[in-house]
């Protein structure tokens, strides 16, 4: 099902960026897939290979059974590294089909890379030779917002929107040892004329410290952004914010039928490919 979809993408210095048009339904909910360039290749057949194929197909069985999982393959400077996050509501067939949707994407969009990571709207998958569970990191990052503003009779959006995801944060923070840690939605009625709805999850080998750190740094990036927009959504390597405003409630993360825009933003040399 071919979607059209208005890019409008942020790039810092040394970034290459390739667009790829989805025209299938499992490539529809696609963000951006980041190949880092600064971290070398591998070459194909070799233990590192082999590895990344073994801890890949891992993650894909593992994602049927839980929303997070994270896994070591090899020895030394054949050690691969690697984790899958999905969305905290989602059920099991969502994230399992998410998952394995992008452990397939990364494989072939990010060929012989030494790391990668990939966003869909469900999940992220990420591989890497250096261990990266619980550093804190905001980059690189993906937005994805309406096109469509605000209505004017929202008064004080802004900070209605800071305050209010705010509290979620450090509510968020204290849910580490939850059935699913660190992710909350929260629904707030406000003067009485929307719903705005909050949604917030961090990776859980953050300690909660770092993790309410990385939703603050995202909820600014994402204001910054699309503070003025009925909707928007941020997936960092480490944790995920997004908001949403209606008259009645509606699901915590835009419909991949929804117009929107796309930006990216990252602190590597990046090959970036991004799904519309």
């Amino acid at each position: 099902m071919e979607t059209t979809k208005k890019l409008s993408a942020l790039l810092c210095l040394f970034f290459t960026m390739n667009q790829a048009i989805s025209q299938s339904d499992s490539d529809s909910e696609h963000m951006a897939t980041f190949c880092n360039e600064s971290s070398g290749n591998f070459t194909s057949n070799t233990t590192y290979n082999k590895n990344l194929n073994t801890l890949l197909s891992t993650l894909s069985n593992q994602s049927s059974l839980a929303n997070y999982y994270n896994l070591t393959t090899g020895l030394a400077s054949d050690t691969v590294h690697g984790m899958f996050l999905c969305i905290g509501d989602v059920n099991r067939t969502t994230c399992n089909a998410c998952v394995k949707n992008a452990t397939i994407e990364i494989a072939k969009n990010c060929t012989n890379h030494r790391e990668a990571i990939i966003y869909y709207f469900s999940c992220m998958v990420r591989y890497s030779d250096k261990f990266f569970l619980s550093t804190l990191e905001t980059k690189p990052n993906t937005f994805w917002s309406s096109d469509d503003q605000i209505p004017k009779s929202y008064d004080k959006f802004g900070q209605r929107l800071s305050d209010t995801m705010g509290e979620v944060i450090v509510r968020s923070s204290l849910l580490s040892s939850s059935f699913t840690p660190y992710y909350l939605m929260d629904t707030t009625r406000v003067d009485n004329l929307y719903d705005l709805q909050s949604v917030v999850q961090c990776s859980p080998h953050l300690d909660p410290t770092n993790c309410t750190t990385c939703l603050k740094l995202a909820l600014q990036e994402l204001t910054d952004c699309c503070g003025d927009q009925v909707w928007a959504f941020i997936f960092t390597p480490k944790c995920l914010v997004s908001f949403d405003t209606s008259t009645s409630s509606l699901p915590p993360l835009p419909p991949t039928s929804h117009s929107g825009s796309f930006s990216i933003r990252g602190k590597h040399t990046y090959e970036i490919m991004i799904g519309c």
